[in-house]
């Protein structure tokens, strides 16, 4: 045991560190390019946005390195655009009965009728 003189400063070992042997590096996620055109047509062309958003979300959840953030947005964006779509036919139509219903029942009808209602 070695002890040392009375009066001596303490002198801390230097912390002793172990080197891994095999060093792996964290993987790096990254978005698909499936993703990214899915999410951009979800905005212009919804049902093709929607079919690549699926497709997108599909192929990204087989691969470990991929998110799937951005395709589960493509497939929200186009389900809102088309649902939107929808309800303004819906009132168009709505509105075109209803003005076809009012100008029936006019006795003269509805002169100068532009061509949406």
């Amino acid at each position: 045991m070695t002890t040392q003189p009375p009066g001596t400063p303490y002198q801390a070992q230097p912390p002793q560190y172990t080197v891994p042997t095999q060093y792996t590096a964290p993987t790096r996620r990254t978005t698909s390019g499936l993703s990214i055109t899915a999410f951009v047509l979800a905005f212009f062309v919804a049902p093709v946005g929607l079919v690549l958003g699926i497709v997108a979300l599909i192929v990204d959840a087989r691969r470990p390195d991929r998110t799937k953030g951005l395709s589960i947005a493509a497939i929200a964006v186009a389900i809102v655009m088309v649902a939107l779509a929808v309800a303004l036919l819906v009132i168009w139509l709505v509105g075109s009965l209803i003005a076809d219903v009012a100008c029936g029942e006019l006795a003269g009808g509805c002169p100068n009728r532009g061509p949406f209602f």
